[in-house]
């Protein structure tokens, strides 16, 4: 499984005390994306320009010539000449330079997080596929949650649910509970800020609430996307009378993946939009629950 990040002890990605799994690879490409280092499959170079001094060993030691001084976002590795080599990495002492990434043989990342089997006994939590998209390695995960289910380790998926249902289907007997976006309702408007059109993600979700028992759809409050009464009303109104589905979470924006853009040295498109509080989240949720859903504000 292509990895790149393992978070412990998170208490947002499902019920109790969660590992979290971060699968690189997404076929959308959100502006607001969080976590714009999961949208390539492959391997990347992360800068963190903070802890940087400017001692250029990184330009010195890459053997391709990869790494330059790219304005304003700092000392960048240039994915189309950067070997992943690692060179740059271990030339810097002041850790300012991370290689993001890592291929895991399913039965390694099972021993893994096996190590916090008690936590999850206790709290009643589990192991949460998230990313980037996991549904891209669906088959990988079934074959790790088949593990799990063996040892009553729930699991939970999230998912923007932009692929074919056949890679739902083996899943369904073995996830526990499975979170999927809903980002706008219009095909076209999806498109321009995600970069894939809705019609797949809306028929996905109708097919998961009708033959999965537990079933989160989530919704990402964007400021100038989708936070609109109108916008709002369209996707409850699917949700209530097509989808069925019994809850969704509605997940304020926040920008704190904006420093990750600049580590990968790429323009941040919503950098000047501000954090939605929680409060503003307060009249769509009740226009949910009027809808007949059961609408909570942010990850439970």
């Amino acid at each position: 499984m292509e990895v790149f990040e393992i978070e412990r002890y998170a208490t947002e990605d499902g019920p109790g005390i969660r590992t979290v799994i971060f699968l690189k690879g997404c076929n959308l490409h959100c502006i607001w994306c969080q976590n714009p280092e999961s949208q390539e499959m492959r391997p990347q170079v992360m800068y963190y320009q903070k802890q940087c001094v400017g001692c250029k060993k990184c330009v010195e030691a890459c053997p391709t010539g990869s790494v330059q001084l790219k304005e304003p976002f700092g000392f960048i590795s240039d994915p189309a000449t950067c070997t992943l080599c690692g060179a740059c990495v271990d030339a810097c002492f002041y850790d300012a330079r991370k290689i993001i990434g890592e291929s895991w043989p399913v039965e390694d990342l099972f021993k893994e997080v096996l190590k916090d089997k008690a936590f999850f006994d206790e709290s009643g939590g589990g192991i949460t596929f998230s990313g980037g998209e996991p549904m891209l390695q669906a088959e990988e995960i079934a074959e790790l949650a088949g593990l799990l289910k063996a040892e009553e380790i729930p699991t939970a998926v999230e998912t923007a649910g932009y692929v074919k249902w056949g890679r739902f289907e083996p899943l369904l007997p073995l996830v526990d509970l499975f979170y999927i976006d809903l980002k706008h309702i219009d095909p076209q408007q999806h498109r321009r800020y995600t970069g894939v059109p809705n019609e797949l993600i809306l028929e996905n979700i109708k097919k998961l609430t009708q033959l999965h028992t537990n079933v989160v759809v989530r919704i990402p409050v964007i400021p100038g996307v989708n936070d609109t009464q109108e916008v709002m009303t369209e996707m409850f109104r699917f949700l209530a009378e097509e989808a069925k589905a019994p809850r969704v979470e509605l997940l304020p924006y926040h920008r704190l993946g904006m420093a990750k853009y600049q580590g990968l040295g790429r323009e941040y498109k919503m950098r000047d939009a501000e954090n939605v509080l929680e409060e503003a989240c307060d009249p769509f949720a009740d226009l949910g629950r009027s809808m007949g859903i059961a609408v909570s504000i942010g990850a439970e």
